[in-house]
C-alpha cells in the first residue's frame, strides 16, 4: 500500500527531472485520446442510428395501419369490430420494446413525441370504451395520426442532432490530432533543428571542422562524439583550473605571510631594535615563512659588533660557511644562487650582502635541499629582509657611535675643566709651598711645622698624581672595534710602563654590554693595573672576564704583589674609591682580596642592562 502510495511522488520527481520526456509523451497521449475520442463517436453513432431507424420504420408501418383502418372506418367499409380490434393490436405495441428505446430518450425530444403518441392512443382507446360517436372516434384516431407525424418528426430530429453532435465532435477531435501533430512537428523543429543546431554551434570551431569530415548515423551521433570530445577537454581545463587555483592559494597564503612577516619584522626592529635575540627571532620567523631547512645571519668584521660570533642561525650552524663568502660578496649586490654538496648532501644556498656605507655588515643566508623552488616574490621578500636587516644594523652602529663620540666629547671637555682649573690651581699650591720651605725652612724646623709643610706635599703630590690618572682615564678614547681591542691597548700601555707580564682572558663573546658599560668596566681594569704597577710590585697579572650562567658578569684582577697594604685609617686611597664608585654606576660591587698564594684579588660583579 506504501509503495502505491509513493507511486504519485514518484511520478511528479520524474517529470520534473525529464520534462521534455514527459511533454512529448503527454502530446502523444493527447493524439491517441483524441482519435479514440473519434472512433468513440463513430461507433456511437454506428450503435445509435440502427435504433432510430427502426423506430422510425416501425412508427411508418403503425402510422399506415392507423390511417388505413380510419379510412375503413369513415368509408364504413368493415365493421366496426373488426377495425377496433386492429387498431387494439397497433394500440399494444406503443407499449412494446419497440418504443421503449425512444420512451427512455430523456435528453432530446424523442420522448416527449413519444408522451404525446402514447395519449393520444390511450384517448382514443378510452374513446371507444365509453361508446363516443363515430365522428369523435375519427377526431381521435386523426389525433393519433398526428402523434406518429410528430413522432416520426422527433426521431429524425434526434438523429439529424445526434449526428451533428457526432460530427462536430469529431471535427473538433480532427482538429485537435491536426494541432497536436503540429505541436509535435514543431517541438521536434526546436529540439532537433534550432537547440541542437545551437549547442553544436557553441562547439569549438575546431572539432566542428574535425566532425564535418566524419560520418553519422543522425544528429545525436555526432553530439554525442562532440560532447565526448569536449568532456575531455573540460576534464584537462578542469585539472588545469584546480592547478591553477591551488598554485594560486598557495601563492596568495605565502603572500599574506610574507606581509605579516615583514609587518612583525619592522615592529620587532622598531620596539626593540637589532639584539642576538631579536635576530634568532626574525631568522626562524623568516625560515618557517620560506619553507627553508636554515636561515643563518653571517657578520663581516664591520657587523660583528652585533655578536661576538660569526654567525647567528634559526635551526643550526650554517653548514656553507665560509670565510671566503665575503671577497665572493665585493662582487655581487644582489641574491645569488649556489648549490654544494656537502657531507654527501646537496644543499641549495641562497645568499644576499648586507651592505651599508661603511662596507659590508654580513650575508643572510638560505639553506634548504636541492630541488626546493623559489619564487620571485619569495626571493624579493629574501632581499627586502637583508635590505631592512642592514638598514637596521647600519642606523643602529651610527647611532651606538654617535652615543660613544658624544659620551666622549664631553668627556674630554671634563678633562680640559680638571686641567685648566684644578690642575692648575695644584700646581700653584706646590710652588707656593716650596716657596714657603726655601724661605722659612729653617723657623719652620724649628716651630715643629716641618712635618706639617711635607705631609702637605706628599698630599698635594697624591692629589696631583691622582687628578693625572683620572686625566688619563677622561682621556681614553674607546675603539669602534670594540672593548676587547682597548683591552689590549690597555694591557699593551701598561706592559710597556712596568715589567709586568699580562695575561687577559675575555669570555665575554655572548654578552652586548652598553657605551657606559664598556667605558665603566674599562676604568676599573686600569685603576686596577695603575695600583698594581705603583704599590704590589708585582711580576704577573692576570685578567679574567666571565659571564656566568645567571647573566652576571664577573672581572678579576689577580696579581702575585705582596698582598692588600691599603690602611683604610689613612686618606689618598683615590683608586679605591674611583672603583668603588665605578661599580656602584654599574650596578655592583667591587671586592679587594688576599690570595691564599699572596698577592691580591680585585674582583668586579655586576649584571649587564
Amino acid at each position: 500500500m506504501q509503495n502505491i502510495l509513493n507511486i504519485p511522488k514518484l511520478l511528479q520527481v520524474f517529470i520534473k527531472k525529464h520534462k521534455l520526456y514527459a511533454n512529448l509523451h503527454a502530446l502523444v497521449v493527447s493524439m491517441v485520446l483524441s482519435v479514440i475520442l473519434m472512433q468513440t463517436g463513430s461507433l456511437f453513432l454506428f450503435d445509435y442510428i440502427p435504433d432510430h431507424l427502426s423506430v422510425i420504420q416501425r412508427a411508418y408501418q403503425d402510422q399506415s395501419v392507423w390511417k388505413f383502418e380510419i379510412y375503413k372506418l369513415e368509408n364504413n367499409l368493415n365493421d366496426k369490430s373488426v377495425v377496433f380490434n386492429r387498431l387494439n393490436d397497433s394500440l399494444s405495441e406503443v407499449d412494446g420494446p419497440v418504443y421503449y428505446w425512444a420512451r427512455n430518450q430523456k435528453d432530446t425530444g424523442l420522448a416527449k413525441a413519444y408522451k404525446n403518441l402514447e395519449t393520444a392512443h390511450h384517448d382514443f382507446a378510452n374513446a371507444r370504451v365509453q361508446g363516443y360517436s363515430k365522428e369523435v372516434m375519427l377526431e381521435k384516431g386523426q389525433r393519433v395520426i398526428k402523434a406518429y407525424d410528430g413522432f416520426v418528426s422527433a426521431a429524425k430530429d434526434d438523429v439529424i442532432i445526434k449526428q451533428s453532435i457526432v460530427s462536430l465532435l469529431q471535427f473538433v477531435c480532427l482538429f485537435l490530432v491536426f494541432c497536436i501533430g503540429a505541436c509535435i512537428m514543431l517541438t521536434s523543429w526546436s529540439i532537433l533543428i534550432n537547440r541542437l543546431g545551437k549547442i553544436i554551434t557553441i562547439m569549438p570551431n575546431d572539432l566542428i571542422s574535425g566532425s564535418r569530415n566524419n560520418q553519422y548515423d543522425d544528429e545525436f551521433e555526432m553530439l554525442e562524439k562532440l560532447t565526448s570530445e569536449m568532456s575531455v577537454r573540460l576534464e584537462g581545463i578542469q585539472v588545469e583550473t584546480k592547478w591553477i587555483n591551488k598554485a594560486s592559494a598557495e601563492k596568495v597564503r605565502k603572500m599574506i605571510l610574507s606581509q605579516d612577516f615583514l609587518f612583525k619584522l619592522a615592529k620587532l626592529i622598531g620596539s626593540s631594535g637589532l639584539s642576538e635575540l631579536t635576530i634568532k627571532k626574525s631568522l626562524y620567523s623568516l625560515e618557517k615563512t620560506l619553507g627553508v631547512s636554515n636561515v643563518a645571519l653571517i657578520f663581516s668584521e664591520n657587523g660583528s659588533r652585533i655578536s661576538a660570533q660569526r654567525a647567528l642561525f634559526s635551526s643550526y650552524w650554517p653548514l656553507s660557511f665560509d670565510e671566503g663568502m665575503f671577497d665572493e660578496s665585493t662582487n655581487s649586490l644582489s641574491v645569488s644562487h649556489a648549490t654544494k654538496l656537502i657531507k654527501g648532501e646537496c644543499v641549495q644556498c641562497v645568499t644576499v650582502p648586507l651592505q651599508s656605507p661603511n662596507g659590508w655588515l654580513g650575508i643572510l643566508l638560505l639553506e634548504t635541499e636541492a630541488n626546493h623552488y623559489f619564487e620571485d616574490t619569495e626571493l624579493q621578500l629574501f632581499e627586502v629582509t637583508a635590505q631592512m636587516l642592514a638598514l637596521s644594523m647600519g642606523f643602529q652602529a651610527k647611532e651606538q657611535e654617535g652615543r660613544r663620540v658624544a659620551l666622549l666629547e664631553e668627556r674630554a671637555v671634563i678633562a680640559r675643566e680638571l686641567h685648566d682649573s684644578l690642575a692648575q690651581s695644584l700646581s700653584y699650591m706646590k710652588f707656593q709651598l716650596a716657596r714657603l720651605q726655601t724661605n722659612f725652612g729653617s723657623q719652620l724646623i724649628e716651630s715643629g711645622a716641618d712635618a706639617i709643610v711635607t705631609d702637605m706635599r706628599d698630599g698635594l703630590d697624591n692629589a696631583y698624581r691622582e687628578l693625572r690618572e683620572l686625566l688619563t682615564t677622561f682621556r681614553v678614547q674607546m675603539d669602534v672595534r670594540g672593548l676587547d681591542h682597548v683591552l689590549e691597548e690597555a694591557i699593551a700601555e701598561f706592559s710597556q710602563r712596568s715589567s709586568l707580564n699580562i695575561m687577559l682572558d675575555n669570555r665575554l663573546q655572548e654578552c652586548r654590554l652598553s657605551v657606559n658599560e664598556e667605558f665603566h668596566l674599562l676604568h676599573v681594569v686600569r685603576e686596577a693595573l695603575s695600583n698594581i704597577v705603583r704599590h704590589s710590585g708585582a711580576k704577573k697579572v692576570t685578567i679574567a672576564l666571565v659571564l656566568q650562567s645567571t647573566g652576571d658578569v664577573i672581572v678579576t684582577v689577580d696579581d702575585d704583589g705582596k698582598g692588600v697594604v691599603f690602611d683604610q685609617s689613612k686618606p689618598h686611597h683615590y683608586g679605591l674609591a674611583i672603583m668603588t664608585e665605578r661599580a656602584c654606576c654599574l650596578g655592583g660591587t667591587i671586592e679587594i682580596l688576599p690570595r691564599r698564594r699572596g698577592g691580591t684579588r680585585i674582583r668586579l660583579l655586576f649584571h649587564p642592562k
